[in-house]
């Protein structure tokens, strides 16, 4: 048996309206404390490693919309192969209108007969 860390591709596949990309708030908040200019060396230790823990918090949120990604359906598929089933799901959409519009046709057609 397989021991497989990645849990991710047993979950329910979710939307892209689902997925956390979020990243600002906390990119703003590493880029001000950077920029921030303590004379005092207690502040800039103290600065320093409220920095790291907001650099952390990003990595855990990177590394949870890249867990999120993963569970997007069709992410599995290539760009060609992505475009492929485009094409395929166009043809049928266009054939399934033309199909509708043979039936309303049709049932106008009718219609007017009676």
């Amino acid at each position: 048996m397989e021991n497989n860390t990645d849990h991710s591709e047993h979950l329910t596949p979710i939307t892209v309206q689902e997925v956390d990309v979020d990243f600002l708030p906390i990119v703003y908040e590493i880029i001000r404390s950077v920029e921030r200019d303590f004379h005092d060396n207690t502040a800039k230790v103290r600065e320093s490693q409220d920095c790291s823990l907001k650099v952390l918090d990003l990595q855990k949120k990177l590394d949870f919309a890249r867990s999120q990604i993963k569970r997007l359906p069709g992410i599995e598929f290539n760009k060609q192969d992505q475009l492929k089933q485009f094409e395929i799901l166009q043809t049928q959409l266009r054939l399934k209108r033309e199909l509708l519009q043979k039936y309303r046709n049709m049932c106008s057609f009718e219609t007017s007969f009676k």
